[in-house]
């Protein structure tokens, strides 16, 4: 063993403020506290907010001055990487873990680690993206993003307005909740439409950024394509062998030899829904030609697309979504049909599949791209988010043993009453999002003592994406979500805001969300004005340091999204709402006393890992897997070993994925009945 000479100087590591117990603890808390209000929001706009905050604290107490100086871009991609889960139900898979049926229970706890492993995975690809490309690739990477965004959000915007038109003037009995199995596009419940209009915006982006070079032949590689495709139909149809193919695809989601328990008799296989949209089904006829079209499109980009900037990533991420999809649950399903199809949790939605599209395909990407820290981001948070996904029923399953009214003579005991009646699922979301973000606290801790510095130039030659990422951070993700509350305030017969109000003075009557639009966005135009002051002379208000900016935007986004919230559950408060709305506010003010108190000072920058085995996602999985799948077989097998032949809550409810009884098999979704 060797010491250094007397005097001479001995090289400490730098000890970074993330590896801390209390940094942990924040970015933990951040994203419980963004999970609980993403419960009251729903879908990928309220899975944005825990997203963004947990990757706002990380950047923030890494102790990296290259990384605080991107908080926004973290703010930003954290929020989107975490929307991607946003579209997979997961109550059902927790549901069957608490099965009284032990195969439904042991699936159940599988499919929650994999749904949750889904989206934390998104969640840390995102998160950790800025912290892993250089300034110049991260700009460029955004000219791609707004084209893919901008039709997706498109599509989010209008799809309301698009079914209203439908019911009013198709005469289509649609809506978006209980009859949207009835829109001749419904495809396995699933978001399959934002997936295609990310395609083509994506698309759209290779087009514009060869200035349309060779755009000319893309006309005539798709029409080709479509007479192709319509030649191949037709001799099929001489050959006899086209019908005979259809039924061959073509996969009912029902049992046919099921007895609907409501009226005693099988169920009319007509009223089954099937594998494909109804749109297809009532047009067979054009079925070659369209998928000649989409050949030839398919063709045309792959000889002459080049999909520069990263908009690859955006390829591999929306092409995953929907070939996945379309091989898992719409082909999968034909051989599968005795048991309920190749689906997750039928009959909810199938996006489980496309997002595990996605996921393949941003891991493929990043892993052939020079991304390789990224995509072991992915994977390291998807095993700890996943396993914590699982756990936080199991532990709550534990919790509501003592009195528990389907394993006590007489039903609940009154001294446990009140326990039992708590807001569990609240208490549910707000601890799934604390073991999600000690999964992000653990990956961005590592990147930040492995990934190489960021020498960014000195002043950033493109401050446009600063600007683009609070705005849409502040006012974009904000509206999506905050814009709901409108809907809650004018309801019922007592609203507490009139669902339409005369301007004062001129008399002008618009609707509250007129109102609520002409407050948003003249903020959002003000913030925007000044942040472009705020580059060509600084604004007092601003703070000089990278970290005082990103403390500002934190505690800006948490305290927005937090009093939101409260307004939303405000006009129908009860006690219930105490550990939803209370416990949240709490959350925040400690949240932002730690986020003022913890950042340290910054640290050198670290030199990076070389060794690509440091990012190994084979030695992640060699570790992880083992551990993760003992883990879910002794919490399945103790679950059941508590409660028997109980189901942990609800037993006037159907918990069974398999068997006889399966709830897919004795109440399927049917064309003429209602969604669930």
């Amino acid at each position: 063993m060797t010491h250094p000479a007397p005097g001479a100087a001995v090289s400490v590591p730098p000890v970074f403020p993330g590896r801390r117990a209390g940094a942990a603890f924040l970015v933990a808390l951040s994203l419980s506290i963004g999970w609980g209000i993403r419960g009251n929001f729903g879908h990928e706009a309220g899975a944005m907010i825990p997203g963004a905050l947990a990757a706002l604290a990380a950047c923030l107490l890494s102790g990296r001055e290259d990384w605080r100086g991107r908080a926004p871009w973290f703010a930003l991609f954290g929020g989107l990487g975490w929307a991607f889960g946003g579209s997979i139900a997961y109550m059902y898979c927790i549901s069957f873990a608490g099965s009284e049926h032990w195969p439904t229970a042991l699936y159940g706890f599988l499919i929650t680690f994999c749904v949750g492993g889904l989206w934390a995975g998104m969640g840390g690809m995102g998160t950790a993206l800025p912290a892993v490309m250089d300034r110049k690739r991260l700009e460029d990477f955004f000219v791609p993003l707004i084209f893919v965004l901008v039709p997706v959000g498109v599509h989010a915007l209008m799809e309301d307005a698009v079914s209203a038109w439908a019911q009013q003037y198709l005469a289509l009995d649609v809506d978006g909740t209980d009859f949207r199995h009835r829109n001749p596009l419904y495809w396995l419940d699933a978001d399959w439409r934002p997936a295609f209009a990310a395609l083509l915006g994506v698309c759209a982006f290779d087009l514009w950024d060869r200035r349309f070079s060779k755009a000319h032949l893309l006309a005539a590689f798709a029409a080709a394509g479509a007479a192709a495709g319509w030649g191949a139909q037709r001799l099929l149809d001489a050959a006899g062998m086209a019908a005979p193919l259809g039924r061959l695809l073509v996969a009912p989601l029902g049992n046919i030899h099921a007895v609907n328990p409501e009226t005693g008799q099988l169920f009319d296989p007509a009223q089954f829904l099937t594998n494909w949209p109804q749109v297809i089904l009532d047009y067979p006829q054009h079925a070659g030609l369209a998928a000649g079209l989409i050949a030839g499109i398919a063709l045309y980009f792959i000889k002459y697309g080049k999909f520069r900037r990263d908009a690859g990533l955006l390829l591999c991420m929306s092409l995953g979504w929907l070939l996945a999809f379309l091989i898992l649950p719409v082909l999968g399903t034909i051989p599968l049909q005795r048991w309920g199809g190749l689906r997750m949790m039928p009959p909810r939605s199938d996006d489980w599949a496309g997002i595990t599209g996605v996921f393949a395909g941003a891991l493929a990407y990043c892993l052939r791209r020079g991304l390789r820290p990224v995509a072991w981001a992915g994977a390291v948070s998807a095993a700890i988010g996943g396993f914590g996904f699982a756990l936080v029923p199991f532990v709550r399953s534990l919790l509501l043993l003592p009195g528990h009214g389907q394993l006590t003579p007489g039903g609940t005991p009154p001294a446990w009453a009140h326990w039992h009646a708590a807001n569990w699922h609240s208490i549910l979301e707000q601890s799934h999002g604390f073991c999600h973000g000690l999964g992000i606290a653990v990956v961005m801790a590592v990147l930040a003592a492995r990934a190489p510095g960021l020498a960014d130039p000195s002043p950033p030659k493109r401050n446009w994406t600063d600007v683009f990422a609070v705005v849409f951070l502040l006012f974009g993700v904000g509206w999506l979500n905050v814009f709901k509350n409108v809907e809650e305030w004018t309801a019922g017969t007592a609203p507490a805001v009139p669902e339409i109000m005369k301007a004062p003075l001129l008399g002008l009557p618009l609707g509250a969300a007129v109102w609520f639009n002409l407050v948003w966005w003249s903020a959002a135009l003000m913030v925007a004005a000044l942040l472009a002051v705020h580059l060509r002379r600084r604004l007092d208000i601003m703070p000089r340091s990278s970290l005082g900016k990103g403390q500002l935007l934190y505690t800006a986004f948490l305290w927005m999204m937090v009093i939101a919230n409260h307004e939303r559950a405000l006009v129908h408060f009860s006690e219930g709402r105490l550990v939803t709305e209370w416990v949240i506010f709490m959350n925040a003010v400690l949240a932002t006393f730690l986020m003022m108190w913890l950042p340290g000072e910054g640290v050198p920058l670290p030199g990076g890992v070389g060794d690509a085995d440091a990012w190994s996602l084979r030695r992640v999985a060699r570790r992880a897997l083992p551990l993760v799948l003992a883990g879910l077989v002794l919490m399945a097998a103790t679950t059941r070993i508590i409660y028997g032949d109980k189901p942990v809550q609800h037993p006037t409810v159907n918990h069974k994925r398999f068997g006889p009884e399966a709830h897919w098999r004795i109440k399927p979704i049917l064309k003429e009945g209602r969604h669930r």
